[in-house]
């Protein structure tokens, strides 16, 4: 184990065929929908939808779902289409699993290794700003993966 490696949450999505493209329902979490132009596309706009959706969560404080099983999650998905009176679930519907994000917020020590001009910028800016070195580099990786999401 390399210590990158987790353990991860499955919530299960609705794959539902809409229209010519592939709506996503997530039963356990309600407000978090997607959809793609086909199944495979669909799926990395759901583990994207949900990732956002939870840590977005997670932020705010709010209590996470726990996720339920497949039969729980085919019946919620039923009824969450059910709801939008749009009929009953179209032939072509499927249920899977789609990993969450690992929300732990605990700190977590590491070692790593910079060039030493790097570490003076990266503590010069921490300092400009009134941060600690861990609390910059945080924010800026924070920073870094929303830029990189809009790319």
């Amino acid at each position: 184990m390399n210590g990158m490696e987790e353990s991860m949450d499955m919530y299960y999505a609705g794959f539902v065929p809409y229209d010519g493209q592939m709506s996503v329902i997530f039963p356990d979490v309600p407000g978090c929908a997607t959809y793609g132009a086909n199944l495979e596309h669909a799926f990395a706009m759901a583990m994207d939808a949900l990732s956002g959706h939870l840590e977005a969560m997670a932020d705010d404080g709010d209590e996470i779902p726990a996720p339920s099983g497949y039969d729980a999650a085919l019946e919620g998905v039923r009824r969450r289409y059910e709801s939008f009176y749009i009929g009953p679930l179209p032939e072509g519907t499927t249920v899977h699993p789609v990993p969450a994000p690992d929300l732990d917020a605990r700190t977590k020590q590491v070692a790593v290794s910079f060039k030493k001009y790097a570490l003076d910028m990266i503590d010069r800016k921490a300092r400009e700003l009134g941060m600690t070195r861990s609390g910059f580099l945080g924010v800026a990786a924070a920073a870094y993966d929303t830029k990189e999401r809009r790319v």
